[in-house]
């Protein structure tokens, strides 16, 4: 599998994932027409896609936010098709995220997932992050730039 930085092209396929991602929410709001497909977003993140025999797989979205004297860095979207888990495409697309967060020097790192994803909780915290704060719904976990995982 390959991980590079998403194209221009990846991003109506991305649509596409992340519509599997959300799919009874997507399909509302879509709907109602408020949904704004990724290929028109105007944000420009840390944006990268798995690929297995040039097909697209996977992809993460990440964020760093900075104001005041603070910064953090965000993974908002991740998702790996069904039948490309288990083989490392999760694993190395998340790292691939922290190592081009780290880049930009955040305080800590953050990802939110539904506690009921256990397949989630279990593979971020494989790749580094922390049990964090448990919300109503979600549970946020957090990776530390400075405390590097133990392999």
């Amino acid at each position: 599998m390959k991980i590079r930085n998403a194209k221009k092209r990846d991003k109506k396929i991305i649509s596409n994932l992340y519509y599997q991602l959300h799919p009874v929410e997507e399909k509302e709001n879509r709907e109602k027409g408020l949904l704004i497909p990724i290929e028109k977003s105007k944000i420009k993140p840390i944006f990268l896609v798995v690929e297995e025999n040039k097909r697209v797989v996977g992809f993460v979205w990440a964020h760093l936010i900075q104001y005041g004297f603070f910064k953090y860095g965000t993974i908002d979207e991740f998702f790996i098709k069904k039948e490309f888990r288990g083989k490392g495409a999760g694993s190395n697309l998340l790292k691939k995220a922290i190592e081009k967060l780290e880049k930009l020097n955040p305080k800590i790192i953050l990802v939110c997932t539904q506690k009921e994803n256990k397949e989630a909780i279990k593979l971020y915290q494989r790749v580094g992050f922390e049990l964090g704060k448990l919300g109503k719904r979600n549970l946020w976990l957090y990776w530390n730039p400075k405390k590097k995982p133990s392999k």
